[in-house]
């Protein structure tokens, strides 16, 4: 496929190919970036090519408050994460006003493509993934960071269908610098998958709403289908508040009551009530699969780190500047024909928006097939 046709400059082509990519096919793109599935050769052209998926960033074409506020956060929590189901970051690096930002490439897409072409998840493995997805959620609120923007786009499937969150566009660090909490005032993520706390537009713990989301999650995997509608958002917060959601009747006489329980404590409007990350991770429902029970050493590795950064965190003092800083300054020279690296890992691989879908296989919680 020629450079124009995946809207490359030959100029660009080249900067990429100096540094062992090679962009391949346009696989989507959002607001103010583009992704590509690429491929990596490694320097010394000895080791195997590698699949990657490419998030292209064009500052340019994005409005001010992004690229001041949530670019830069995005990057500086990115080089920090390090976990088996959160997505890998390969390498990111910044040429003129472009942001490069090359991870693991998802070979079974994302989990809403996947319920879309599958149907509803069989409870074993909803267990399974949804462990996986609270293990990564909890290792970002170890580290202080929330998620804010989680949905079954956002969770990738692997090539022996393990899932790693990934986009973290909308994730703040929840503390400042002197380790004081700090509330979200912003109307960000999905409204689907939106807190009623955040619907009510006063500052939240963006961590608590993580947890909503997740609860999302699992229902939507277990339904194949939405616990509310959300065509209106005054009624989405009035079922929300009032519990008014139900498991659909093709699987409420199929699932157990632990994973029922589990759900209705995900999806519980007070937050003093709503479950935390360890009762999910030590609830009933994962227990039924004692082998989900232990962690594997990539996992353990993990929480060590996380814990590790936590202690370094409390026992310094200040600020501490970080590649994020770094970043910040070298937006000024975005004209320039540097490439900025911003981490390289090549020798070491390992406001709301609706989300209506309208597909027809996509059930509402009262449709039936």
């Amino acid at each position: 496929m020629s450079s124009s046709n995946l809207e490359q400059t030959l100029s660009e082509e080249a900067t990429l190919s100096s540094r062992g990519y090679k962009i391949v096919k346009k696989l989507g793109e959002g607001s103010y970036a583009k992704v590509y599935k690429t491929i990596y050769f490694a320097e010394d052209d000895k080791g195997p090519k590698q699949e990657l998926a490419c998030k292209i960033i064009d500052t340019s074409h994005a409005p001010k408050d992004f690229v001041r506020k949530f670019l830069p956060r995005e990057l500086d929590i990115l080089v920090k994460l390090n976990h088996p189901h959160i997505v890998h970051i390969h390498s990111i690096f910044q040429r003129r006003s472009k942001y490069y930002v090359f991870m693991r490439f998802a070979e079974n897409g994302d989990l809403l493509e996947f319920i879309l072409a599958n149907g509803a998840i069989a409870e074993c493995q909803a267990r399974v993934w949804l462990r996986q997805l609270a293990l990564g959620v909890q290792y970002l609120h170890e580290l202080e960071i929330a998620h804010r923007d989680l949905k079954c786009e956002n969770v990738l499937i692997s090539s022996n269908f393990n899932v790693k969150l990934a986009d973290f566009g909308f994730a703040r660090y929840v503390i400042d610098s002197k380790g004081k909490r700090v509330l979200s005032e912003t109307y960000c993520g999905s409204l689907s998958y939106a807190a009623p706390e955040i619907l009510r537009g006063s500052p939240y713990n963006p961590k608590i709403s993580d947890i909503w989301s997740l609860g999302i999650v699992l229902y939507i995997m277990l339904n194949k289908a939405m616990p509310f509608d959300d065509t209106n958002i005054k009624r989405l917060h009035e079922q929300q508040m009032n519990r008014r959601w139900k498991f659909r009747s093709k699987v409420i006489d199929t699932l157990s009551e632990q994973v029922k329980k589990l759900v209705t404590n995900l999806l519980e409007p007070d937050v003093t009530k709503r479950w935390r990350m360890d009762q999910v991770l030590n609830s009933e429902w994962v227990a039924m699969d004692p082998r989900l029970l232990a962690l594997t050493a990539a996992e353990q590795a993990a929480v060590k780190a996380a814990a590790d950064e936590k202690s370094r965190r409390k026992g310094g003092s200040g600020e501490k500047k970080t590649s994020g800083s770094k970043r910040n300054s070298s937006q000024d020279e975005a004209t320039s024909e540097a490439v900025t690296v911003i981490k390289d890992n090549r020798g070491n691989l390992g406001p709301v928006k609706s989300e209506k879908i309208d597909d027809p296989r996509f059930k509402s919680p009262d449709e039936e097939d």
